[in-house]
């Protein structure tokens, strides 16, 4: 069960949504957290770094790292951007965020959210990174000291997939293979396993699923949909 403040919280957030465009905090709180949604009861402990998995995960990587084109590279570098705003970049959707501030602090939120979930089983299963592991692994944006498993990038794309999909049902489809690109960014530059960001994605479904049967955040997305129905002129 939701904790009462948490719930109380987003409600009074949800009702400032409806009647504001002003600013409502200076960082956006979770709608969750790892009470919520514990990925190490959901997901499996990821291979151990000396296992044949993760070896045969390394010569892959550089299978690939070998066909890696510069078109590639660029886009998956531009990718390490966690904001809704590059995600909707990817697809060819341009919006300012200035223009749609009940788009920014929802999508805030979101984020805010990946973290409190996903940060705390990186903690405990602390797997290196593909850099830390193999140093002849050159990653293309700076390393995090993060653990790799599960990929925050690659879940953030699918709660941003999956929410924004409740908004845009038109674009459903392309969202999520935007998703997976946005993810699959990770594994361009160098810093996640294939494995992780497998893993994220049911992390992702995990978190969005639970996002979409809570009520107050349902009742914060409504005027946010408005918002950007409008700025993509899709009202």
């Amino acid at each position: 069960m939701m904790l009462f403040n948490r719930r109380a919280a987003l409600g009074l957030l949800a009702g400032v949504l409806l009647i504001s465009a002003g600013p409502v905090l200076a960082d956006e709180p979770a709608f969750l957290t790892a009470k919520d949604v514990s990925l190490l009861d959901l997901l499996p402990a990821p291979p151990a770094p000396d296992s044949e998995t993760t070896k045969a995960e390394i010569a892959a990587y550089h299978a690939f790292e070998a066909t890696r084109t510069e078109a590639q590279a660029q886009h998956a570098i531009a990718d390490d951007e966690e904001t809704v705003f590059r995600f909707l970049a990817g697809m060819g959707v341009i919006l300012d965020p200035a223009k749609v501030p009940l788009t920014a602090k929802f999508f805030e939120g979101i984020a805010a959210t990946e973290g409190e979930v996903v940060d705390p089983a990186k903690k405990v299963w602390a797997r290196p990174r593909p850099p830390v592991v193999d140093a002849t692994i050159k990653p293309l944006i700076e390393l995090s000291k993060s653990g790799s498993y599960p990929s925050g990038h690659a879940t953030l794309g699918m709660l941003f997939a999956i929410t924004l999909s409740k908004m845009l049902p038109e674009k459903k489809d392309e969202l999520f293979a935007r998703a997976f690109d946005y993810g699959y960014s990770r594994y361009v530059v160098g810093v996640h396993y294939l494995s992780d960001i497998e893993a994220s994605k049911m992390a992702g479904a995990a978190i969005g699923n639970t996002l979409l049967h809570d009520d107050a955040v349902v009742k914060a997305m409504e005027p946010v949909k408005g918002e950007l129905r409008t700025a993509m002129g899709m009202m």
